[in-house]
């Protein structure tokens, strides 16, 4: 979800609902289920959003019995949720995991909007991808890495083939990360493994705040 906070409210406003709706999820058994809060950080004024809103499912058949159990339960939740912020969009990936989170924790996040190029398939981007993370890794890096497909709820607009999302345990690690590609040699090896490929565009940063974790 993407959005706006209604006038008079704020990120401790959101917090109360949240504590609320864990709970709930909690005394009803709620599906596993995983969410984060993503407030924009590095970005330009296309990102429009105070908070974002980012829930996971391990598979779609738990996302089916996710999205079942809040819509015939919800506690009262959705109001509550409505009081304090106005959400004006939804969107739904699939994920493919391409090196997975060690401790799931707070930290940046990055997303960028990436298209293979001409002659490329997505398949020989994805292991592009999948070679640059390992070279990332054998060089020190502790990030995770994603692809996330569009489903549904993306803009009609959008010119993309996938999101690529790189997500880091601390602003440390983050920081590791700027000084290996600028000045470590990162920026020429990205050039061989991944430019030749395809294309992306400025990467957003969010700070990220788990509210929930599965199990």
């Amino acid at each position: 979800y993407a959005c706006n906070f209604l006038k008079g409210k704020d990120m401790d406003d959101l917090a109360r609902v949240t504590k609320k709706w864990n709970a709930w999820m909690d005394s009803s058994n709620g599906p596993a289920y995983t969410a984060y809060n993503l407030i924009p950080l590095f970005h330009s004024q296309e990102v429009s959003f105070d908070v974002g809103w980012l829930g996971v499912w391990a598979d779609g058949v738990t996302m089916g019995a996710g999205i079942t159990h809040w819509l015939s339960e919800d506690g009262g939740l959705h109001a509550e949720f409505g009081k304090v912020v106005d959400c004006d969009a939804h969107q739904h990936f699939a994920a493919l995991t391409i090196k997975p989170e060690k401790t799931p924790a707070d930290g940046p996040v990055e997303f960028s909007n990436c298209t293979a190029r001409e002659g490329i398939t997505v398949e020989e981007a994805v292991a592009a991808i999948h070679e640059w993370s390992d070279y990332e890794t054998e060089n020190g890096s502790d990030a995770a890495r994603w692809v996330l497909f569009p489903a549904y709820g993306e803009s009609s607009k959008a010119k993309y083939d996938f999101k690529y999302v790189e997500a880091y345990p601390s602003y440390e690690s983050f920081g590791h990360a700027y000084d290996r590609f600028g000045t470590g040699g990162g920026y020429m090896e990205h050039r061989k493994i991944i430019d030749r490929v395809m294309t992306c565009d400025s990467a957003r940063v969010y700070d990220s705040k788990a509210v929930r974790l599965a199990q």
